[in-house]
């Protein structure tokens, strides 16, 4: 049987020594993707929240929580609340322009709205492209031949129907 594989670009972290560490956290611990897999593509989700619903102890949710902070997968904010007549700190998750492109290739539980997923698209092509320009530039490839090849790409498609 055949292997068919899905060409999806995923952002890697510059330093070789962080990448096999960045693979091996996001997508080799079922407690990473069942983090992404909860946290709202737009918007946040209290660390509260997450240790409430998934099946994992604190600590180790927290640690995750820690690794894909440091990844620069999640980001992490603090808001005071008012929770039962007293105010209290609040953590909150939310994903990086990087977290919303890894959480679409893991999948989504919930639909993603159009204009939200052009929106990802388009950075995560941004970020692409930068980094395939900065790639030509530092082994003297023409970058414009680049240009080209999306051009032809293009052309394709909208000969393809």
């Amino acid at each position: 049987m055949e292997v068919r594989y899905w060409p999806y670009v995923i952002p890697l972290p510059v330093r070789k020594e962080n990448r096999l560490r960045f693979l091996l956290k996001v997508f080799g611990s079922d407690v990473a993707v069942s983090i992404l897999e909860l946290t709202p593509l737009e918007g946040k989700i209290a660390q509260k929240e997450l240790i409430e619903k998934l099946p994992y102890s604190n600590k180790t949710v927290i640690s995750h929580l820690n690794s894909l902070v440091s990844m620069g997968v999640l980001r992490e904010s603090m808001e005071k609340v008012v929770r039962s007549g007293r105010r209290v700190w609040v953590k909150y998750y939310s994903l990086s322009e990087v977290g919303r492109w890894i959480t679409l290739l893991i999948g989504p539980k919930e639909p993603v709205e159009r204009k939200l997923l052009e929106h990802v698209v388009r950075e995560s092509f941004r970020l692409y492209v930068k980094s395939l320009i900065d790639l030509c530039k530092k082994y003297e490839l023409r970058a414009d031949h680049l240009l080209g090849m999306v051009d032809e790409e293009l052309k394709r498609l909208k000969s393809s129907g």
